[in-house]
Formats: structure tokens, sequence, C-alpha cells
């Protein structure tokens, strides 16, 4: 069912979600000179990336001479607090944001247990992903190192709560 917005020459939106049962556009009767019936449109979101960016609805376009009252939508970027606020609980060891969830902290326990048990050596080259899905490779010493680090921190922050 369309939609119609009630739009006054000098006072603006008088209301909006309104349906009227018009013969596709058709004058109504008596109605005064002021007044313009606007269809609503709304045109589709567009595509982006949420992990960087958000979708903002822009002020609604409102055209008297088309008679359309048009919502659109801005792809706008995160800030920094935005960002922050997204990415998992973490610690940072060599670069790498580490998640520090239960299901990584088993992940990287069994990861470590390979590793061993695989008989690789310290140069041999392993990747792991930080909390937001990013690849990193280095080797199976400098793994092992961080992972004693990010053991070391999540018995720290296990105890200290």
């Amino acid at each position: 069912m369309k939609r119609y917005t009630i739009y006054h020459d000098t006072d603006g939106v008088l209301a909006t979600g309104k349906p009227y049962p018009t013969d596709e556009g058709a004058e109504i009767p008596n109605l005064d000179p002021e007044l313009t019936l606007l269809l609503e449109v709304t045109e589709a979101k567009p595509t982006y990336d949420s992990a960087t960016h958000k979708l903002v609805a822009d002020a609604i376009n409102y055209n008297t001479i088309d008679k359309t009252a048009t919502r659109s939508w801005s792809v706008v970027a995160l800030t920094q607090a935005e960002l922050d606020e997204r990415i998992p609980t973490h610690v940072e060891i060599s670069g790498i944001k580490y998640d520090t969830s239960e299901i990584s902290q088993n992940a990287f326990t069994r990861m470590m247990t390979l590793v061993s048990n695989a008989e690789m050596l310290d140069t041999d080259e392993v990747a792991v992903k930080d909390c937001l899905g990013v690849s990193h490779t280095m080797t199976v010493s400098a793994f092992n190192a961080d992972m004693v680090q990010f053991g070391l921190h999540c018995y720290q922050a296990f105890h200290s709560s």
C-alpha cells in the first residue's frame, strides 16, 4: 500500500505515512492549494562493510515538483570509539590482538599441542587469526613465546575476577 506525506507550502510536513485512496496520483477534489501529497519512497540501502562503516538515514528529501518524499541512506565510516567497541576482549602481544574468549583459549591450547606433537621446528611457520579474523604468519618459536604471554595474561585475568 502506498503511503503519503502531507506537505504544506509554508509549514512543511504536517503528517507522514498516510494511506490515501487515490487513483495513481489523481488529485483530491477541493484540496487546499498550499497542500501537496508526496508519495513516500524509500531508496535501497547501499552495501557496506559493517566492520568499518555504518548506515545512516539521510534527511528526507521533500520534492513538491515530483511529488515525492524520498528516504535515502549514507554509508559513514565508524569512529575510532565505535571501532574499539566492536573489538572482542583481547590482549595484544607482538602486535597481534589475541581473542581471550574461552573458545579461543581452548583453540590455542589445541594448536600448541598439535605443534608440539608434530615436532615442528622452531623455524617452521604457523598461522594464527587475531580477534578480528585477520591471519598472521609467524615461526613456531614466536608462536610459543606469544602463547606463554597469552596464557599468563588469561591466567591473571581469571584469578583477578
